[in-house]
Order: structure tokens, then sequence, then C-alpha cells
């Protein structure tokens, strides 16, 4: 039982882990929590939908510009909307964050109405045994797919020249631009990062759950584990999404399916107020 509850868990888990890896990256950046990032997450799914029902594209291709327009949807909503805020008050900031999501999630309910859409399974959905274990293709897929593109992103952080800026703007924003780095075109870029890693866990999910403007709920889970982790720890947002997966499914088994959600967040305000810098987090010393 316990192995099940691992191996369902861990699903959820990585995509918790890419959706918070999202809100942690733009924060560490930025400063900004993107609460819209959900709502984002739901709407690259569907472009996903509109590319293979509307432009009759084929799935990998209808993926490829999922995940190119989210990017640009990222780097637009900074130079818009953020930029321009970046002077203003921290709740400016996060109204404007909630405004951005309300409208992506009433348009969508506007434009592709409010009844699910069914996405394709690339990969069987019927489960196979092993070793005692239920194991399904697609959910072992998503686990694959999460592990693959936190790979790419830390080795992206490491070792491209991108990755260097951005890490640079992590640790010193002013000292980065004294280097001749562009702070503010770091932050679009992290803009876009940050949305295609929402991106890809909502392609990756859609086909599991019910596609439809709501999804976006799972944003929830993602900020949770952010929390978890630590808002200034990329390992810490992997960690902290796992345990929220496991948690979750643990408490669907034990408890009630009904009160999972209610467990989870339990979760995240015990650890708010137990460890206020999550489980990997520091407290940050900041000069004046």
């Amino acid at each position: 039982m316990l192995g099940q509850i691992l191996v369902s868990g861990i699903t959820a888990g990585a995509v918790y882990a890419l959706v918070a890896l999202g809100f942690v990256v733009l924060h560490r950046g930025t400063r900004i929590v993107h609460f819209g990032l959900g709502d984002q997450l739901t709407l690259s799914a569907y472009l996903v939908v509109i590319g293979q029902v509307y432009l009759d594209l084929p799935f990998a291709a209808a993926v490829a510009l999922s995940l190119l327009l989210s990017a640009g949807f990222g780097v637009l909503v900074e130079r818009a909307i953020m930029r321009p805020l970046r002077a203003s008050p921290l709740l400016v900031m996060v109204i404007a964050t909630l405004a951005i999501g309300a409208a992506i999630r009433e348009g969508l309910r506007a434009s592709m109405g409010p009844l699910p859409w069914p996405i394709p399974f690339l990969l069987t959905p019927a489960p196979f045994t092993l070793g005692g274990l239920v194991l399904v293709p697609a959910n072992l897929a998503v686990v694959g797919v999460a592990a693959v593109v936190v790979l790419a992103l830390f080795l992206a952080l490491r070792f491209t020249r991108f990755g260097r800026a951005i890490v640079a703007v992590y640790e010193n924003p002013t000292g980065a631009a004294i280097v001749g780095i562009s702070v503010p075109a770091v932050h679009a870029r992290l803009w876009g990062l940050a949305s295609v890693l929402a991106a890809i866990a909502g392609i990756m999910v859609a086909p599991l759950i019910t596609l439809s403007p709501d999804m976006g709920s799972i944003g929830i889970k993602g900020f949770a584990a952010a929390v978890l982790g630590g808002f200034n720890s990329l390992p810490g947002a992997i960690a902290g999404g796992v345990l929220l997966g496991v948690v979750e499914t643990a408490a669907g088994v034990y408890i009630s399916s009904a009160m999972k959600d209610v467990v989870s967040y339990a979760l995240l305000i015990g650890c708010v107020l137990l460890l206020p810098h999550g489980l990997f987090g520091r407290a940050e010393a900041r000069k004046v």
C-alpha cells in the first residue's frame, strides 16, 4: 500500500513541482508572486487543443506552438503590465497578477465554453502491474518529462550564459547591472521561463484530469509546494511538490478523498507556523 501511495503521490507531485519551480524562479529574480500562473497553465493546455482542433496541427506541433506562445505571453505580461508597476506597492502587483489570472480564466470560459475539452492520451491509460505496484504509462511519462525538464533547467542555470545571468540577478541585481547584465531583460526572460514551466505542467496534467477553465486551481497546489520547499530554493520547490503530492495521496487513501485538500493545506499552515522559511529556504539578509 505504501509503495502504491508513493507512486501515485510522485505523479501528482511532479506536476506540482513544475508549477512550484515557476513560482520560485520568478520570485527569486523579481520578488513577485504571480498568482495568475495557474491560469496560464490552463491557457497553455487550451492552446494545444486549439492547435489540434482549429489549426489541424499534429500533437507535437501543437505542443511546440503552445510553449512558444506561452513564453511570449509571459514576456508580454512583464513588459506591458508588471514592468510599469515595478515602483508600485507590493499589494498593487499582487492584485495585478490576480487580475491577469481572472482575465485568462473568464476569457477561456467565454471563448471555449464551460464544458470540459478532451485531450487524447499519447500513451495508453491502461494500467499494468510491476513488482506488486499498479503503474500507468501516462503517469510514468509525466514523471519522466518532469525529471527531464528539471534536469535541463538546472544544467541551463549552471552552464549557459542565459542561466548565469539569471543566477547573477538572483544573487545581486545591482552587482549584475554593474557588470553589464540587463536586469529588465532578465526579468522578462524569467517571466517567459516561469510561463513555460507552467505550460509543461498544464499540458502533462490535462489528459489526466478534466480540462476546463477552472483547471488553474492546480496553481494553488504549486504555490503551496513552493512555500513548503522555501520560496528561495529551487531544490526545495521540487521537494515541496513531491511531499505535497504524497501527503495528498495518503490523505485520500487513509482519511477521505474529500479531505485530501484539507490535509494538504493543513500541512501548508503547519509549515508556515513552524518553518516560516520552508524546508529548504533560508532567511535573507539585506543591507540597508
